[in-house]
């Protein structure tokens, strides 16, 4: 047999060799994983500490939210565990409760308070579908929302008087609310309209 075709024999056989190899580690990489560690953002340390608050399946978190996870973990730790704790379980709640979940939001930093949060006029930017690709959430752009360009101004109204000109979180406080400055959006119909509004204002701990 030619030199340079035993050569490459070898080399398919180191190939071969190398990725069964790999198919052999990650199965018994999966076979000692826990089930909690098919849900994004749940790592090594994530599954002890649910483990020992006593989830040890998926089934076992359904029907928890993030902020009663976060507080039993900071019972069982005995102090105020870091927020970025509780953005976690928020993204884990997502997943959990949202079928065919966008895994480009399952994210932990997209579920940091101000994403969270309403916003001045009571939108929730993490329930957003251009939220994170097209937008960045309200507060991160400072009001510079992307339907401005349609409307021919610099600045989201609502933001502009709420945050530049009263120096308030949201409108939620406003004797005003809803004013003319919340915009009517002609690609939906009255229906949503109405529905968006009720919703914002519901946000705001308006009625």
């Amino acid at each position: 047999m030619p030199s340079f075709l035993l050569n490459t024999e070898i080399i398919l056989a180191q190939i071969l060799q190398s990725a069964l190899l790999r198919v052999i580690l990650n199965a018994i990489k999966e076979g000692f994983m826990g089930e909690l560690r098919k849900i994004p953002n749940i790592g090594k340390a994530t599954e002890r500490d649910l483990t020992e608050m006593g989830y040890t399946t998926i089934e076992s978190l359904k029907g928890k939210s993030a902020q009663q996870l976060y507080e039993e973990e900071c019972a069982l730790r005995g102090y105020v565990l870091d927020r970025c704790q509780l953005y976690l379980y928020r993204a884990v709640e997502y997943w959990l409760n949202t079928e065919g979940a966008d895994p480009r939001r399952c994210r932990w930093w997209y579920f940091m308070d101000e994403y969270i949060q309403p916003s001045p006029c009571g939108a929730v930017c993490a329930a957003c579908a251009r939220f994170p690709d097209a937008c960045g959430g309200c507060r991160s752009i400072k009001g510079q929302v992307w339907w401005l360009a349609y409307a021919g101004m610099e600045r989201c109204p609502v933001y502009d008087c709420c945050v530049n000109g009263k120096g308030q979180g949201d409108c939620g406080g406003c004797p005003q609310l809803p004013c003319d400055k919340f915009m009517y959006d002609p690609t939906i119909s009255d229906e949503q309209n109405e529905s968006n509004l009720a919703a914002m204002l519901k946000n705001l701990g308006r009625k």
